[in-house]
């Protein structure tokens, strides 16, 4: 009883603090508790450093903040960092002060200048940003904070010494990157732009690696001025070489600049590009800017698009444009004899219905015009009844899972499964055990009759007429996110909104079963139906690795010297081919062949199924391999191999490799740890 009574006194002694300091304090008083807080924020307990920490943020000296800060030379979690947090908001000019008369030094604690400055406010940071990098330059690697913060606080001038860094080639190609993206949120939610003349910009724009030229025109589009480089736009937006991402990066500066020069570029592009992904860009940019002069190009597009997935990717550019969809269903049905082909027809109807929309006019002109029958057909309760008794009695769930998987459904981009998945539409990992099956087959079928609570979309339209629809991601007092149907994030500056309404409509688009046959069907709601319950279905366990990322290792990446990344590449390089696992935590051997896109493995040396563990504390890690012939690495380090290992490691994010042997894939591998939790998104 003693020894568990003297272990609980810490607690106590700095609960008591916290209830002193909220008394109305004492001449004097306040700075005596410092001696015993100096102890206190550096206790072993979390829960003692998390009263003392809320304890200084009543003593407003500078002092109590210097002794917070060091608090982040032991462990965190995010209840601590959250409270580090408020106490410094609460101390910041205590702090700022003792910054700017050099009482508080930064030498030393880059860590803690870190931390404070993202804690505080911009126009806070902003006063002494100047002094931080006096003695913080920025770096050829841009590491530290100082590239976000000089975007979300610095004034032109500290701008300008970016923009000049990126221009004199001071940064690698990762920090150059991070620096046009910091320039453009400036511009794009404070209105800052660098000091002196800006047209420089352009020569960035040939070259350069993809990632600096996505982001010198994503630049370009919110400066809107690259004076005689102007031309450069049509040269990449038109040339065979360019990348998909950079062309489609070019259109959008284009579309974003306008005037007459950027309308000939796009009429040109959208008439006369051999490639019709180029002519499918230029016309909806084009429609932007103009949308009568746009119409013609569109039409003759949608004659010759088969591929659909294509068709959707124009479909979802064009229609979001203010009129749009009215002015296509017109021209189609002012020309009796108008064509489109049968998969734009198909792209086109889907669209026009998904992300909340209804335009049942022009899903009627395209079934014309296609030769499909109109989809705009209303399901009754007879239809559900019949899908769910038959579903009861045919449907095959394990056939069903990779009927959800299919891409065309798109039921991965916009739903998660035990956390992992799109964040669109609701959470299914219990939505089998929680919902009656005709309840499901509403669900999809009507769409629109239920819609769970807090996902109806929101339709916001820009100043220049731009429509955005989707689920709130995030709001703050500067910027809107909205999360489309295609699952993408869309930031709208609230500066530029000129209307927002709540939808009445759901995201997901009516029609979405109608490429499935009847059993195709009825598979995919017996799957749906065994969601959450015990078994096979049953995502709700944690521990289970579900997010991967694959890699092909081929005897050409050995020559060019690439054995180590693997354990240094970002995952949103190209290198990595992303994938999830089934409900059961399986990533099957037809998953790996279908995400690495190679079924026969010439050349290869090895393949690579990578994911990533979080922990909060240092731990030694029990891992459940299963899948023969595999060996499991952490960190660059070899564990073991099927089976079960163990190995410490510290508190942090680390990346787990799972290699296999391309000449012998296994059925399946799954991968379970016993502390930590496995990154999802």
């Amino acid at each position: 009883m003693l020894p568990r009574l003297l272990n609980r006194l810490p607690v106590y002694a700095a609960v008591l603090l916290a209830m002193a300091a909220v008394k109305p304090p004492v001449q004097g008083a306040d700075e005596s508790r410092l001696p015993i807080l100096e102890k206190l924020i550096q206790d072993p307990s979390p829960k003692v450093r998390l009263e003392a920490l809320r304890t200084l943020s009543k003593i407003p000296t500078a002092r109590s903040a210097e002794l917070a800060l060091g608090s982040l030379n032991l462990p965190m979690d995010s209840t601590l960092d959250y409270a580090l947090w408020l106490t410094i908001n609460d101390l910041s000019e205590v702090w700022i002060d003792a910054l700017k008369s050099g009482a508080w030094k930064a030498e030393g604690r880059e860590k803690q200048l870190e931390f404070a400055l993202r804690s505080i406010k911009p126009e806070q940071a902003s006063r002494v940003l100047s002094q931080a990098l006096a003695s913080n330059p920025l770096t050829q690697d841009g590491r530290g904070p100082w590239i976000e913060l000089i975007g979300t606080a610095g004034t032109e001038r500290e701008l300008r010494v970016l923009f000049e860094q990126i221009l004199q080639k001071g940064f690698d190609d990762a920090a150059a990157a991070r620096a046009l993206k910091a320039l453009a949120d400036a511009q794009r939610l404070r209105k800052a732009k660098p000091s002196g003349s800006t047209i420089d910009l352009g020569r960035l724009l040939e070259g350069t690696s993809d990632s600096i030229t996505i982001g010198a025109l994503q630049l370009a589009a919110v400066w809107k001025d690259l004076g005689p480089h102007f031309p450069k736009l049509g040269q990449i937006a038109s040339a065979p070489g360019t990348s998909p991402a950079v062309r489609s990066a070019a259109f959008q500066t284009l579309r974003a600049i306008g005037g007459a020069g950027a309308m000939e570029t796009l009429s040109k592009l959208a008439t006369e590009s051999a490639s019709s992904l180029a002519r499918s860009q230029a016309t909806a940019a084009l429609a932007a800017l103009d949308l009568n002069r746009a119409i013609d190009p569109a039409i003759a597009l949608t004659k010759s698009l088969i591929d659909e997935s294509e068709a959707v990717n124009f479909w979802r550019s064009l229609l979001p444009i203010k009129g749009a969809g009215k002015a296509i269903a017109s021209a189609l049905n002012g020309d009796p004899k108008a064509k489109v082909s049968a998969a734009a027809g198909r792209a086109g109807m889907r669209v026009a219905r998904e992300g909340g929309r209804s335009d049942l006019e022009l899903v009627t002109a395209l079934a014309l015009a296609s030769g499909q029958a109109s989809d705009s057909q209303r399901f009754n309760a007879e239809l559900v009844n019949d899908l769910t008794t038959k579903a009861n009695q045919k449907g095959d769930p394990s056939r069903g899972e990779f009927v959800y998987r299919r891409q065309d459904l798109a039921c991965v981009t916009c739903h998660a499964i035990g956390g992992a998945g799109g964040k669109v539409g609701p959470d299914m990992t219990s939505i089998g055990a929680s919902a009656p099956l005709d309840y499901l087959v509403e669900s999809v079928v009507l769409p629109n009759v239920k819609i769970k609570e807090g996902f109806h979309s929101i339709v916001l339209t820009s100043r220049s007429g731009d429509e955005y629809t989707g689920t709130l991601a995030r709001e703050d007092t500067q910027e809107v996110v909205l999360r489309n149907a295609a699952g993408l994030e869309q930031a709208v500056a609230k500066s530029d909104v000129a209307s927002r309404v709540n939808g009445t409509l759901s995201l997901m688009p009516a029609g979405l079963l109608e490429p499935l046959n009847e059993q195709e069907q009825l598979d995919l709601f017996a799957f749906m139906s065994r969601l959450g319950k015990p078994g096979d279905f049953d995502a709700s366990r944690g521990g289970v690795a579900r997010r991967w990322h694959l890699n092909v290792f081929t005897h050409t990446d050995k020559q060019h010297g690439k054995d180590n990344d693997i354990w240094v590449k970002p995952w949103s390089d190209k290198m990595w081919m992303p994938i999830y696992s089934l409900v059961s935590g399986s990533l099957t051997q037809s998953l790996i062949q279908e995400a690495a896109r190679r079924n026969v493995w010439v050349g290869t040396m090895a393949i690579s199924a990578a994911t990533e563990l979080q922990l909060a504390t240092p731990a030694t890690v029990q891992f459940k391999l299963a899948g023969p012939g595999t060996e499991l690495l952490i960190d660059g380090k070899v564990i073991g191999a099927t089976g079960a290992s163990s190995t410490a490691l510290t508190a942090g994010n680390h990346r787990i490799v799972v290699r296999l042997d391309p000449r012998q894939i296994p059925a399946f591998i799954r991968l379970e740890a016993s502390e930590g939790s496995f990154v999802l998104n």
